[in-house]
């Protein structure tokens, strides 16, 4: 068994014997394994610090449970033994989680997948429309404005910084766009994701969507922030190609998807600013990979394609900038797509 799950960890959880373990390298922030039992598989996560507090544990406990009672799939947070949420050990949190099985993908491959992901997350928005809980979680996803606060503290604190030379303009770029597209403030808040990528979702083996996954980044958002992200992943080419490309045949279909299960709780006004929403949330994460480009102590890497982190995330800051401009000269289809949907 990898030497990096201790058995205390396993020890903790009332599961059974442990038969295997498996890495799951799909993912950014967390650490993932399929730890397969005489009881069944689940999923075992040593969380990132950031996303690692014992709110985030109550926040994703009770997400589950109301999506269970609505019959949305999703997997089923596992207590330890003493009844906790998250378990510490090493000096790092650590969450069970039961496993659904089917199928992740790391890219949309085509117009159908794009459907069912706008289909499954409308179904997700919907069954947690009437959720009565209070988050407890103080960790919010896409408040751009604080985002963009951040990023300049960070521009400020590294200005003497040589590396600021080869940055120099994405970084004006970045500054001078992103505030541009901040979304108004009025904006109702929902219960969303917070990170919709396509790897979190589960499809079966006719690439239908079975389930939703990686639930800790839940909260009360505005539907906006959501919807900017999950059309922004699904429609690029390609995260950290220079000449990334926002593919319109996966937007029309993936929209398609969405529409026809939010039409009956989706605002005009938040209908209205979807297409700025892409912009928003693709110039934000622009604006984060930057961050990181200096700070070095986030975002996961691929250290086959890169030989660091900051060389992973300088080239998805730039994938994202040329996806931002992709976009702005499609806008017009963009829109024309989101408003003349029936």
């Amino acid at each position: 068994m990898p030497s990096l799950i201790p058995k205390a960890v396993l020890n903790a959880y009332d599961i059974g014997v442990v038969r295997s373990i498996k890495q799951n390298n799909i993912g950014l922030i967390h650490s993932t394994y399929h730890v397969r039992t005489d009881r069944g598989v689940f999923t075992l996560q040593k969380l990132h610090p950031v996303l690692a507090s014992e709110s985030i544990g109550k926040d994703v406990y009770a997400v589950t449970r109301h999506l269970k009672k609505s019959g949305f799939l999703a997997p089923e947070l596992v207590r330890t033994r003493d009844g906790k949420n998250l378990l510490t050990s090493g000096g790092r949190k650590w969450r069970m989680q039961t496993f659904v099985p089917g199928r992740v993908y790391e890219v949309v491959r085509d117009a159908k997948m794009a459907r069912e992901a706008g289909v499954m997350y409308a179904r997700f928005h919907k069954a947690l429309t009437d959720l009565d809980y209070t988050f407890k979680s103080p960790k919010i996803m896409h408040e751009t404005e604080k985002v963009f606060g951040r990023f300049e503290k960070t521009l400020s604190k590294h200005r003497d910084d040589a590396r600021m030379n080869e940055v120099a303009e994405e970084v004006l770029f970045i500054k001078k766009e992103l505030p541009k597209l901040f979304l108004p403030k009025d904006l109702p808040l929902r219960v969303i994701h917070g990170d919709p990528k396509i790897s979190n979702l589960v499809f079966d083996n006719h690439s239908r969507g079975k389930a939703v996954i990686d639930l800790d980044t839940c909260n009360r958002r505005p539907l906006l922030v959501e919807l900017g992200d999950a059309f922004r992943s699904w429609c690029a080419k390609e995260e950290s190609d220079p000449n990334n490309t926002f593919r319109l045949p996966i937007f029309r279909a993936a929209w398609g998807g969405y529409w026809s299960g939010a039409k009956d709780f989706m605002l005009a006004k938040e209908r209205k600013l979807v297409p700025k929403a892409i912009g928003t949330i693709t110039l934000e994460l622009a604006s984060r990979f930057l961050r990181d480009y200096f700070e070095d102590n986030y975002f996961g890497w691929d250290s086959s394609r890169y030989a660091s982190r900051r060389d992973h995330n300088l080239a998805r800051a730039r994938g994202q900038i040329a996806l931002y401009l992709d976009l702005k000269k499609k806008m017009k289809e963009v829109k024309e797509i989101v408003m003349k949907s029936s």
